[in-house]
This record gives structure tokens, sequence and C-alpha cells, in this order.
């Protein structure tokens, strides 16, 4: 069997990204994605750079921190200040319940412009491309529209499409998100620090094994008071670190001969 290991968010906070490097360097992280949007960019591309043999992608963010693109030319994606609209207040729009209502919220002009504008930073930050494209938080049909768009002006993968046309069996939904659909993500504070990453991937282990292709995903960082202040979705990150630099997950991994792989050793 072949595994992916997929942090997302690197950049987000110095936390974020400190644990994310912390997981390339010592655990069984075997991709990660960028955002290239958040103030910190230029200095997290740095540790990029340095590793350049790693798999880096950019998670395209649009309910999180500042906007690459002038507000101004973005009016239905930000707020006043300039900042993009969470997502914990988009699924609570009632237009966000039917395609014409997130066709308003998310127009694709306004969509494509600022995932653009992320790509074009991410590149020019860290002097090479993405190895894939990958989509954050909620989903919209525009914000799919202008990834695949990006990914073919590029020549890049979406990385749900590689998880969906090569069967991946994975801990968390593979498919791509219907837009309508709850956001399943556990934001309650003592639920995320119960959380037990290492229990999930032994749960999950024979369906893990039983396909030539698994994900583990998750969103491992450390947790500093600047991610308290961006998303709820902060306390389990920690646990998710902690599976990734985990001895009993290693052993698990080579116990089971499984082969660590990244979305730049696939093939489509």
């Amino acid at each position: 069997m072949k595994l992916i290991v997929q942090g997302d968010d690197y950049g987000f906070t110095k936390g974020v990204t400190y644990g994310i490097l912390e997981g390339i360097d010592h655990g069984v992280l075997t991709a990660s994605g960028m955002f290239a949007n958040m103030d910190i960019a230029p200095w997290a591309a740095k540790f990029m750079k340095e590793r350049k043999d790693f798999c880096w992608g950019i998670d395209f963010n649009v309910v999180s921190g500042p906007s690459v693109c002038d507000p101004k030319e973005i009016p239905h994606m930000v707020d006043e200040n300039g900042e993009f609209i969470r997502s914990g207040v988009r699924v609570k729009d009632p237009r966000f319940l039917t395609e014409e209502g997130r066709a308003e919220m998310f127009p694709y002009d306004e969509m494509y412009k600022e995932l653009r504008g992320q790509y074009d930073r991410f590149t020019e930050l860290t002097g090479f491309k993405p190895s894939y494209l990958h989509a954050h938080s909620i989903s919209s049909e525009n914000y799919v529209k202008a990834i695949h768009q990006i990914g073919e002006e590029e020549g890049i993968f979406f990385s749900q499409d590689v998880q969906e046309k090569l069967h991946f069996h994975g801990l968390h939904r593979i498919k791509k998100p219907k837009p309508n659909e709850p956001v399943k993500k556990e934001f309650d504070p003592m639920a995320q620090l119960n959380k037990d990453t290492i229990a999930q991937v032994f749960e999950n282990e024979e369906f893990l094994l039983s396909g030539e292709y698994a994900l583990i995903g998750g969103h491992p960082g450390y947790v500093d008071a600047d991610l308290l202040s961006l998303t709820t979705l902060s306390l389990e990150r920690c646990k998710d670190l902690q599976m990734i630099l985990s001895p009993k997950i290693r052993k698990w991994i080579d116990d089971n001969h499984i082969e660590l792989i990244s979305y730049k050793d696939i093939v489509l």
C-alpha cells in the first residue's frame, strides 16, 4: 500500500509552520500546502526553499486572513477590514444552501482573481511551482472551477481529483464535498483536546490497508495565540502533529511494509 500523509495550512501562523516543519524533519509527513495569503508567508517560504525536495502544494485560502488582491477588486469575499469572511459566517448565510446563492457569494471573476494571485505569490516567494493544488475549508462551485482553471493553465493537478481517480482510502472524506453539506470539523475546544489521531489510524487500519493508495490527512501544528484568533480549528492541531511524530505510527508503517509517497510520485 502507498500512503500519503498530508498536513495542511503551512504558513498559517508561526506555531503551525514550526509544527509542520517538525513533521517534515522528524515525522512521517509527506506533503503540505502553503497559505500564500498570510502576512508571514515570506518568512515561511524561507524554510520551503531549504526543503525543495519536499512535496509542497498550495492550499487556496479564502476564509481566513488577508486577501492577496486589493479588497476593492473582490468585494464579495472580504469584510470591511479587507479580511476574508470567515467560514463560520459563510455557512450560516442562507444563500450558501443553494447553487445560485453560492454563485452570488463567490463570483467566479473574483474567485479566480484571488486564487490566481495566491498562486503567483507562492511562486514569487518560493521560486518554484507547487506540486499540487488543494482546497481549504468550505467549498463552492466557482471555487472548484477556479482551481481547475489554474490547474489547466499550470499543468498541476487538484488533490481531490487525484484522490478520487485513484480511489484513495482515507481517514477524511476524499470525495469533493458538496457545498451545502455542513462543515464536518470539530470546533468544540474540549473535543479537540480529547481527539486521539493515533487511535483513529488504528481504528481505520483495515480500511486504510485494503486499497492500493491511502491518505492520512490533518492539520498538524503547534498552537499559538495567533492561531486562536484566526480559527476555531486550533487545539486539535497538536494532536495531529503528535500522530505524525509518533514512533507507534512509524512502526505501524514499517510493520505493514507501507510505502510513504507524496503527490510528486503520482503520474496520472
